[in-house]
């Protein structure tokens, strides 16, 4: 008979009850080159007297300086969460192995127990892995829960030597965060093993990886083991057919699965059409679905609506169903497939009508064969594996600037009714719209923005509703000078909300400098944007966003279209001081 630990039970008692306590100088835009240069947050450590986290995301460390914290974090055994996102911008590939080495050395000799490690947006590739070997191999992460590893340049190189770190000794993870690393077939499979001997995974977010059927199967293996599991984000890769049928033989072992994200993986209405059966037949208690941009016929969007709402329980556990970007058939078919799903389902951005009722998919049905003949070479797969997401990012920049330049009318059937004339505006911004917020449009925006209550949110519309203005800035001088303030107020809410790298990466994406995980279209003409941005960098942008805008604004230049690259040479401060 097991006996009850009293003094466990209150000791986890007492822990949860604890005020987290900790050091935080997120973006504070420090260059921390010496230990002299560290000497802040060295003191604010040695004064901590319960150092539970540790948060330096938004400065940049060099080796002394990160040698310096690191003795700091010798005598802090209690540290559990360790927040070092963006933190070697401008560094050489060489500082960052030292200085990670070195920060976990301190850890190690303190005797720390980490519960949380957090590295994303560190672009140190396959050499930083070396770096934190180390670290992952040691006790510090013998308790690890999450281990956040977004938009690190990993490689299939760096993730063999990360799984490789890990297997050795695999933590108990909740949660794994890996996306856009360009992980592709090999680095997913190498990773699936590890995580078969997990067995505690939670969430698993692995999107932009150019991960095809081979590597979703051997995720999806992986993902049994995984009983836990409830939120799986494999958003833009190329899951396809085949890679559903993996999906669907993991569902029955995966009884937790609330949270699926599969836009933008081609699954087409062959894989919609076995995930559909998948999830009637294992009930499947879905809360959030994201399939969209799949090229999913509408006989194939019906059966997958018809699956999720099948049980009664449907209304009430529903929160968020993403068809967007699929066939959905005529109106009445939207109309029904609306109905089913109620406030959950998001149908907007359809990619065509079909007045055909009994439209079979046939043309789909017969790419499918093609692709998933099993003559299929390695050679083509691989050709497929290796496109950048820049050529793909230049073609989607290259379609947005000829659409706006060219005054081309959007197709915009199937958009949801909109509730004033804000959304009017940010749905279609064009200067009649604008015209129609009255004599002083930026406080009606932003009126309609501040009623949102979630930071994430409220950003995304601060920077949509800017660039949407600035848009048309050549073309309107009340719009420029209209986007000047937009672009300061911007700035100031997200300063308000302490959210300043949240906001830099919401700006990258909407000016089309890093590739987005949304599907949302780009609706704003981006030579606008920049000659606007132009005019605002020096007045109302912060030091540190400065910079980073130019650094990728400079690193993107040669790739963009033609029309854009002379747009932005026409700006010599969008390159340089």
């Amino acid at each position: 008979m097991a006996t009850f630990d009293l003094k466990s039970f209150s000791s986890a008692l007492n822990e949860t009850n604890k005020v987290q306590s900790g050091v935080d100088f997120t973006g504070k835009s420090l260059k921390l080159n010496t230990e002299k240069d560290a000497k802040d947050i060295v003191a604010a450590i040695s004064a901590c007297p319960d150092l539970y986290y540790l948060t330096l995301t938004g400065n940049t460390l060099g080796v002394a300086a990160a040698e310096a914290i690191a003795r700091a974090l010798e005598s802090h055994p209690e540290l559990k969460v360790a927040r070092w996102s963006d933190m070697f911008t401008g560094r050489m590939k060489t500082e960052i192995p030292p200085a990670l080495k070195a920060l976990g050395d301190g850890m190690i000799a303190a005797g720390a127990r980490l519960k949380v490690l957090d590295l994303s947006d560190n672009a140190f590739g396959p050499i930083g892995v070396e770096g934190l070997a180390k670290l992952l191999q040691s006790e510090v992460c013998s308790e690890l829960e999450e281990l956040r590893l977004n938009n690190n340049g990993l490689g299939i190189t760096g993730a063999r030597l990360l799984a490789k770190a890990l297997s050795s000794r695999p933590p108990r993870l909740r949660v794994f965060i890996a996306g856009r690393n360009r992980l592709e077939n090999d680095g997913a499979t190498a990773l699936a093993l590890v995580f078969q001997k997990m067995g505690s995974l939670e969430e698993v977010a692995m999107p932009q990886n150019g991960i095809y059927h081979v590597g979703i199967s051997a995720l999806s293996e992986a993902f049994k083991q995984n009983p836990q599991l409830s939120c799986l984000n494999l958003n833009d890769n190329t899951i396809g057919p085949k890679g559903a049928e993996a999906v669907a033989k993991a569902l029955p072992r995966l009884k937790n699965l609330k949270a699926i994200n599969f836009g933008d993986c081609l699954l087409k209405s062959k894989g919609a059409r076995t995930l559909a059966k998948a999830f009637k037949d294992n009930s499947t208690l879905l809360e959030c679905l994201d399939l969209s941009h799949n090229e999913i016929g509408r006989a194939a969007c019906k059966e997958l609506v018809d699956a999720i709402t099948m049980l009664p329980d449907s209304g009430e556990r529903l929160a968020r169903v993403v068809l967007a970007g699929n066939s959905l058939g005529n109106a009445a078919s939207k109309k029904g497939m609306k109905a089913q799903l109620g406030t959950a389902g998001e149908l907007t951005d359809d990619e065509g009508e079909s007045g055909d009722e009994d439209d079979d998919d046939d043309d789909d049905e017969g790419t499918e064969s093609e692709e998933e003949s099993d003559g299929e070479s390695q050679d083509e797969e691989n050709t497929e594996d290796s496109a950048t997401e820049d050529a793909q990012h230049s073609v989607n920049i290259s379609f947005n600037t000829m659409a706006t330049s060219n005054n081309i009318t959007l197709d915009t059937s199937g958009m949801d009714e909109v509730k004033n004339d804000v959304e009017r505006f940010l749905k279609e911004p064009m200067l009649q719209n604008l015209e129609r917020l009255g004599s002083n449009p930026v406080d009606v925006i932003e009126a309609h923005i501040e009623s949102t209550q979630d930071t994430e949110e409220l950003l995304t519309q601060y920077v949509n509703a800017t660039l949407s203005v600035a848009g048309l800035s050549l073309n309107s001088d009340k719009a420029g000078d209209a986007a000047q303030l937009l672009f300061a107020r911007t700035i100031a809410a997200a300063n308000k909300r302490a959210a300043s790298w949240p906001l830099t990466e919401k700006l990258l994406r909407g000016l089309a400098l890093i590739k987005s995980e949304e599907k949302s279209p780009i609706r704003w003409h981006l030579p606008g944007c920049y000659a606007a941005l132009a005019r605002a960098l020096p007045q109302h942008f912060p030091p540190a966003l400065r910079s980073t805008l130019r650094f990728f604004i400079h690193a993107k230049l040669a790739s963009l279209p033609a029309e854009l690259r002379d747009s932005l040479q026409q700006h010599p401060v969008l390159l340089q001081d």
